[in-house]
């Protein structure tokens, strides 16, 4: 009985070893065929962006990117300057008004 018993159990391990076995060999067919996909994935994008540099692509999305940035910062500082302009604009207006009203008390009586 208990040689029957080592058997049935040396089977069952048998069996759940070539279980694990098969699933390994599923799991590793898996990744490999993962592997090569990302593989031509990249493979893939590095020839578009070698076709995008011989046409000059890439170049003209840097100087677009570039002309963007260079028009966003030409705006930040015309307004700079505008704000500028316009409190510059206000101070001699306020000090002719001051020189106004210096020369009115001392012309007009008190």
């Amino acid at each position: 009985m208990e040689v029957k018993r080592y058997i049935e159990v040396s089977e069952r391990l048998r069996r759940l070893l070539d279980d694990a076995e098969k699933q390994a060999k599923d799991i590793i067919a898996q990744a490999e065929e993962r592997a090569k996909k990302m593989v031509a994935d990249v493979e893939e994008e590095a020839k578009n962006m070698k076709l995008k540099v011989e046409t000059g692509e890439v170049l003209d999305e840097l100087v677009k990117e570039a002309e963007k940035a260079a028009e966003e910062e030409a705006k930040k500082v015309l307004e700079e300057y505008e704000r500028k302009l316009s409190t510059l604009k206000e101070i001699p207006q306020e000090r002719i008004q001051q020189a106004i009203e210096l020369i009115l008390r001392g012309v007009l009586p008190q």
